[in-house]
C-alpha cells in the first residue's frame, strides 16, 4: 500500500514532484504567447493576456483563459480552463499559481493523468521539499473505468522524506473495505502495509480478510491477519515484518500467523485423520548477511496445526508449498570453503519428511592445483529423525564425507577432457529400524520387529567426461518468420562411471524377524534409508559426491550420452535468439551396476521451439527402449501470443508406471531403486507400479491495456473425466507490480474445495 501512497503525490505533481519543475523554470526563460489581446495592470506590474493564452519553457506548456505574468519575479497566475501538460502528463484545474522565487505552486480543483494513474483533489500546493493534497481520489486507470479507488482527506510530503496522511480510506466500487484515520511512514517504506482478501467458497462461505501492518519505526512494522467466514468464524493472529540495513549488514523478514476456533466439521487431514476444531497457523521467514554475504543466515517456519488449515484459510501459502518446510541455515563462507548449520524440522504432526536435528557440513570447493588438477569435498554430521507409516519418531546419527580429484584438458578447439576419481564414506550410529508383517490368513494378526543398527559403507568413484562443441552458420533467411542467418550449436558429452562397494558393514543388515511362512513382506521404515530422494522425472547425478540420495548409493557401472542442440537467427536489434533447442540424454548400465545390468535407462527428450517470437513449442518425453520405445512421460504444450496484447497455452501432463521390467530387489525396507522403479512417485511398493497420471490444461490471457487484463484456466483429468479445475479472473493494476484480482473458480471431482468459488484479492501484476 506504501507503494500506492507513493503514487499519489508522484502524479498529481505533474508525475515527477514540483521540485524538477520549479528547478526547470528558474533555468529557463518563460515566453508569454498571447492568443488575444495583451493589457498592462500598473498596479501590479503584470501583463495579463485572456482568451486562451500560453507560456511555453522547455517541454512544458501552460494554457488557460487567463494568465496574469510579472515578468520582473516570474510570478504567474492562470484561471478558466487551465491546462499544464507535456508529452507523456496532462494536468488540468481551475487556477494555477507559481511563485518561482520560493518554488510555490499551488492547484485548485484540479486533475492529472498519464494513462497509467489518475488524479483528481480539490488542492495541491507546495514546494519541493513540502507540498499537501486536499480531498484527492487516486484510480489505476481512468475513472469510472476500473472499480478500485484511494481517498484521503489531506496527504502531505514533509521534507521529501516523510508521508503524513489523515482520513485515508480505500475502497472497490462503492464499497470500502479499509479506513486509516491518520497514517505516518517514511516516503522510501517497501513494505506493502495492507492486503485484503474477498471470497467465497462452498466449504468455507463469505470469507472477508486483510493482512494490516502500521510502521511503529523506520524499520519495524507491526499489525495482525484477521479474516471472517460466515460459516466457520473468525482468524485472527498478529503479523509483522522488518527490514534493516547497515554498512556492513542487511536483515529483512517477515511474520503472519492465524487462529480460528472451528465452527463446521474441519474434515480429514492428509492422513485421514480426524481435524481438531481448534486450528491454526504461523509462518517466520528472516534473511540476514553480513559483509557482502561473508555470512549468512536464511530462515523460514511454517507451524500448521493440521495439512489444511492453510488451504482453507491462507491458500497463497498452501499453493507456494503444501507440505510445510521449517528450516534454518547459517553459513559462513571463505575464499574457497564453507562451514554451514543446518537444521529442519517436521513442525506439524502430520508431516513425515527426514528432520536433520541439526546437521553441520564443511565444504571445500574445487581448487586449482596446477597442470590442470583441482580437488573438493566435503564432511558432514547429521542427527536425523522421522517419524515413520505408525507414528514412532525413529532416529539415527550419520557421518557423510567425500573428496574428489578432477583433471581437466582442453585436447583441440572444441574437445574437452575431464577425468575423475573420488570416494565417498558414510557412518551411521544407532539407525532405527521398525516394521510390520502381516498374517496372509489373518489380516489383523501382525509381528513387529524394531532394532538399531550401527556400520559403515564407502564406495569409490572412476569417471571420464569426454565433450565436443562445434557450430555451423548458413545463410539461410525468411522474411515471414523473421529468420536472418542459421547457426546450428551441437554439444555431444559422453560420461563414463564406475562406483565399486570399498567396504559394507554387515550389522547395517535390517533386523530379522522371526520366518514365518504365513506371514508376508516387511512394511516399515528404516533410517539406513532415511535419505532415499525424492520424486524426480530426469536422470540422476553424475558425480558421487554431488548425490543427495546418499542412502540409495549402491555399486554402479554405466555410460551416460547426452546430445544438445541449438539453433539460432540474428536478431534486427542485434544479438541473437534461439529458434529451437533440442536435448537428448540417456544411461546405458553395464555389467557390475546394483540398479540395472546391461539395461538402457529411460530415454529423455527435452525440445523447446520458438521459429516466431509468437509461437512457442515445447516437449519432454521419456521412453523406455526395453519396452518398444514405449512412453512412459509426455509432456507437451503450445503457447500462441500477440506479445503486450494477448497469450493462449494449451498442454498436457501423461506420466505412465513402470514397465514389466521388474526383475529388481525392492521393498520398503531396503528401496534398491532401478531406473523401473526410480523414482517411485512417494509411494510404498506395490501401489506405485500402477500409478498412471494424464491430465489436460489450456491456459489465456487478454490484455484490454496497461491496467487490465483476461485470464482462464481448465484443467481436465482423463483418469476421472472430469475438468477438476476451472479458474476466470479480472486482474486490475492498483500499484506499479501490484494489482486487484476479480476470480471465479469451479472445482470438479473429489477434492476438499466445494465446487464453487469466487474471490477478490491482491496479486502480482505480471506483464
Amino acid at each position: 500500500m506504501n507503494q500506492l501512497l507513493r503514487q499519489l503525490p508522484r502524479f498529481a505533481l505533474a508525475a515527477a514532484t514540483f521540485a524538477g519543475l520549479a528547478v526547470s523554470l528558474r533555468a529557463q526563460e518563460m515566453e508569454l504567447i498571447p492568443s488575444g489581446p495583451l493589457t498592462y495592470d500598473q498596479k501590479t506590474g503584470e501583463v495579463v493576456a485572456t482568451e486562451g493564452a500560453q507560456i511555453q519553457y522547455g517541454e512544458w506548456l501552460l494554457s488557460a483563459e487567463t494568465i496574469r505574468f510579472n515578468q520582473q519575479t516570474g510570478e504567474a497566475a492562470a484561471t478558466g480552463d487551465v491546462v499544464f501538460s507535456r508529452s507523456d502528463l496532462r494536468l488540468v484545474a481551475d487556477s494555477l499559481d507559481y511563485k518561482p522565487k520560493e518554488q510555490f505552486a499551488r492547484a485548485r480543483n484540479f486533475r492529472a493523468g498519464n494513462g497509467l494513474y489518475y488524479v483528481d483533489g480539490s488542492l495541491l500546493e507546495g514546494n519541493p521539499d513540502n507540498f499537501r493534497f486536499e480531498d484527492i481520489n487516486f484510480y489505476p486507470g481512468e475513472p469510472g473505468t476500473f472499480l478500485f479507488i484511494a481517498r484521503a482527506g489531506e496527504l502531505a510530503i514533509v521534507d521529501q522524506n516523510e508521508i503524513r496522511g489523515k482520513r485515508l480510506f480505500f475502497k472497490v466500487g462503492a464499497v470500502p473495505f479499509l479506513l486509516i484515520p491518520n497514517i505516518t511512514q517514511p516516503l522510501d517504506a517497501e513494505t506493502n502495509l495492507f492486503k485484503p482478501t474477498l471470497d467465497y467458497s462452498g466449504h468455507i462461505g463469505a470469507l472477508v480478510g486483510a493482512e494490516a501492518l502500521v510502521p511503529v519505526t523506520d524499520h519495524v512494522r507491526l499489525g495482525g491477519n484477521v479474516a471472517l467466514s460466515s460459516k466457520r468464524g473468525i482468524l485472527a493472529g498478529p503479523a509483522a515484518s522488518y527490514a534493516f540495513d547497515t554498512p556492513g549488514s542487511t536483515t529483512n523478514g517477515s511474520l503472519i500467523s492465524g487462529y480460528i476456533k472451528d465452527q463446521e466439521d474441519p474434515g480429514l487431514d492428509v492422513d485421514g485423520e480426524e481435524i481438531d476444531e481448534d486450528r491454526y497457523f504461523a509462518e517466520w521467514r528472516h534473511q540476514q548477511s553480513w559483509s557482502g554475504n561473508r555470512a549468512n543466515i536464511s530462515a523460514y517456519a511454517r507451524y500448521w496445526s493440521d495439512s489444511e488449515v492453510t488451504r482453507d484459510f491462507y491458500e497463497e501459502s498452501f499453493d507456494r508449498m503444501q507440505n510445510p518446510d521449517s528450516y534454518l541455515e547459517a553459513n559462513y563462507n571463505a575464499d574457497n570453503w564453507q562451514l554451514s548449520f543446518f537444521s529442519r524440522a517436521a513442525l506439524g504432526e502430520f508431516q513425515t519428511y527426514t528432520e536433520r536435528l541439526p546437521e553441520v557440513r564443511f565444504t571445500y570447493f574445487p581448487t586449482n592445483l596446477g597442470h590442470g588438477f583441482s580437488h573438493s569435498g566435503f564432511l558432514s554430521a547429521a542427527a536425523l529423525q522421522k517419524k515413520d507409516d505408525f507414528d514412532l519418531n525413529l532416529n539415527s546419527t550419520k557421518l557423510d564425507a567425500a573428496y574428489r580429484l578432477d583433471w581437466n584438458r582442453t585436447l583441440t578447439e572444441g574437445v574437452g577432457l575431464r577425468l575423475t576419481a573420488g570416494a565417498r564414506g558414510l557412518r551411521y550410529e544407532d539407525a532405527e529400524t521398525y516394521y510390520l508383517r502381516y498374517n496372509l490368513n489373518d489380516p489383523s494378526g501382525t509381528i513387529a520387529t524394531w532394532g538399531k543398527s550401527s556400520g559403515s559403507k564407502a564406495y569409490g568413484e572412476l569417471g571420464a567426461d569426454l565433450n565436443f562443441k562445434a557450430s555451423a552458420t548458413f545463410d539461410f533467411k525468411n522474411e515471414t518468420w523473421n529468420i536472418e542467418g542459421i547457426r546450428h550449436i551441437i554439444e555431444p558429452r559422453i560420461s563414463y562411471r564406475y562406483v565399486p562397494e570399498l567396504s559394507y558393514d554387515d550389522s547395517l543388515g535390517i533386523p530379522e524377524s522371526p520366518a514365518y511362512a504365513i506371514y508376508g513382506p516387511p512394511f516399515g521404515q528404516s533410517m539406513l534409508y532415511a535419505d532415499n530422494g525424492a520424486f524426480a522425472s530426469y536422470l540422476p547425478t553424475l558425480d558421487l559426491a554431488d548425490r543427495r540420495d546418499s542412502d540409495n548409493i549402491r555399486e554402479d557401472h554405466k555410460v551416460r550420452f547426452e546430445l544438445r542442440n541449438r539453433i539460432q537467427t540474428r536478431q534486427k536489434n542485434g544479438g541473437s535468439r534461439d529458434l529451437a533447442r533440442f536435448d537428448l540424454s540417456a544411461d546405458y548400465y553395464l555389467p557390475g551396476s546394483e540398479y540395472a545390468a546391461e539395461y538402457y535407462s529411460l530415454v529423455n527428450f527435452d525440445i523447446e521451439l520458438t521459429p516466431a517470437p509468437w509461437l512457442e513449442l515445447g516437449l519432454f518425453t521419456r521412453l523406455d527402449p526395453e519396452d518398444g520405445l514405449s512412453v512412459q512421460e509426455f509432456n507437451p504444450r503450445v503457447s500462441i501470443q500477440d506479445e503486450g496484447y494477448w497469450r493462449v497455452t494449451f498442454g498436457s501432463h501423461f506420466l505412465d508406471g513402470v514397465s514389466n521390467l521388474n526383475a529388481v530387489n525392492f521393498s520398503s525396507l531396503n528401496p534398491i531403486y532401478s531406473w523401473q522403479t526410480w523414482p517411485n512417485y512417494g509411494r510404498s511398493w506395490p501401489e506405485y507400479r500402477n500409478l498412471r497420471l494424464e491430465q489436460y490444461f489450456a491456459h489465456l490471457e487478454y490484455q484490454f491495456s496497461e491496467n487490465l487484463k483476461l485470464y482462464a484456466t481448465a484443467r481436465y483429468d482423463d483418469q476421472t473425466g472430469v475438468f477438476y479445475e476451472q479458474r476466470i479472473g479480472i486482474m486490475q493494476r492498483a500499484l506499479d507490480a501490484y494489482g486487484l484480482k476479480y476470480e471465479l473458480r469451479i472445482y470438479d471431482g473429489d477434492r476438499r474445495e466445494d465446487d464453487f468459488g469466487i474471490s477478490i484479492g491482491i496479486d502480482l501484476f505480471d506483464e
